[in-house]
């Protein structure tokens, strides 16, 4: 039987090895953290699904895939067993007064270059009637239907069940010294019929434990940077806010993510161009802190529940790429957009797989029910042949721009 190992138990890990599992592949999926993916960048995410709200700092591409992603979450989330909590009826921006021109800059941005996210400009009753919590401190707010949050450590768990019902092989607390082509090196050295590598920074030579292994591993990706980013985990019983804030600053942009447990919210702002991975630090939690009981007064006696912080995958351009070597293929770069883009990388992993690497794994597993249809994307039915750029029999790209993201490489050069 054809073996695939899976090198990265994060969330593009284990989408990937859940819709290959249920194709009826045999999959090992390794990882040096545990099944509840704590020490993951996508453990400490937020979960947001706003890319209209990330409109002013990522490129169009990003923002169109953000929106062709967040059908394809519905109907993964419909998969599971496991409830996870998927909110898509909207996100709010606000700001304080003295930061007027930031909010109308974002908002002219926003009615200018994307007009079909449909924003909204609330006035107080409006406000009032759809977030009450927010009305008392803000005469105004931007609306933009269709944005929203997934309950990312809901998510993760959901898909741990989905794996170990499918019999997936998972060597967790295992540590991945090198990948060579189809070999995985751990304490010992295993062969794979294909080989995916979805570790995040762990596949920068910045995050490499040891010299011996930056030199063994020749799958190292040397443009790949850390950028360090830090949340808060809050109980807040005195609020009540339905809906994913942006409170916009001339610094930081402030986001507030409710979560699937009434009173439970995740606060976050901080983008540091670092491969610390230290705790969070003093400052950004005076800072974060502050800024949320500048939103709602109700914070101030809010527990603290956890501080988090984590590096995100980058590239120089901060857009994700899928390389395929061979045998080997990497997925890497999603920086802060995982679970905004991870549906579409997905889609995309899935179509590479399919013409880089059929017949053999096709012949004897049927087709994805989800992520493989012709019609899924912004693009049906569209074939993406650019210089230098991935063509697949059965691609749904995002854009053009994206799909030149995605490389076939033969023997270790692109092409």
């Amino acid at each position: 039987m054809t073996t695939i190992a899976i090198v990265g138990a994060g969330l593009v890990g284990r989408l990937l090895a859940w819709q290959l599992a249920k194709q009826g592949q045999r999959i090992c999926l390794f990882d040096k953290d545990s099944k509840s993916g704590q020490d993951s960048a996508a453990y400490t995410a937020a979960g947001l699904l706003t890319p209209f709200g990330e409109s002013l700092s990522c490129s169009r591409d990003i923002v169109r895939a953000g929106q062709a992603a967040m059908p394809l979450w519905k109907q993964l989330v419909a998969e599971l067993e496991s409830p996870v909590e998927l909110y898509s009826q909207g996100s709010i921006c606000v700001s304080h007064a003295q930061d007027w021109g930031d909010y109308q800059r974002f908002c002219q941005h926003i009615s200018q270059h994307f007009p079909d996210a449909n924003l909204t400009h609330l006035d107080s009753a409006q406000l009032q009637s759809l977030a009450p919590a927010l009305s008392g401190r803000f005469e105004r707010a931007a609306f933009i239907e269709s944005e929203g949050v997934i309950d990312n450590h809901q998510l993760l768990t959901a898909l741990a069940i989905e794996l170990e019902k499918l019999n997936v092989e998972w060597r967790e607390k295992t540590n991945v010294v090198a990948i060579e082509h189809q070999t995985v090196i751990t304490e010992r050295r295993e062969h794979f019929d294909y080989v995916i590598d979805c570790r995040g920074v762990g596949a920068s030579p910045v995050f490499c434990d040891s010299d011996e292994a930056r030199e063994q591993d020749i799958s190292m990706l040397t443009d790949l940077r850390g950028v360090r980013g830090e949340v808060l985990h809050l109980f807040a019983p005195e609020v009540d806010i339905e809906q994913p804030v942006r409170l916009m600053h001339p610094r930081y942009n402030l986001y507030l993510a409710p979560k699937s447990r009434k009173g439970h919210y995740v606060i976050g702002a901080t983008e540091i161009e670092s491969s610390d991975m230290s705790p969070v630090t003093v400052r950004s939690s005076l800072e974060l802190l502050s800024a949320i009981y500048s939103l709602h007064s109700g914070f101030a006696e809010a527990q603290v529940i956890k501080q988090l912080s984590h590096c995100r995958p980058a590239f120089a351009d901060n857009e994700p790429k899928i390389v395929v070597r061979d045998k080997l293929m990497q997925i890497n770069g999603l920086y802060r957009h995982g679970y905004l883009l991870a549906p579409v990388v997905l889609q995309s992993a899935l179509s590479a797989i399919e013409t880089y690497w059929s017949p053999a794994l096709t012949s004897n597993s049927h087709q994805s029910d989800t992520l493989l249809k012709d019609n899924c994307s912004l693009t049906p039915n569209r074939t993406i042949q650019p210089n230098r750029a991935f063509q697949a029999k059965k691609m749904c790209p995002i854009s053009k721009s994206f799909a030149q993201q995605i490389t076939h490489s033969h023997e270790g050069q692109d092409v």
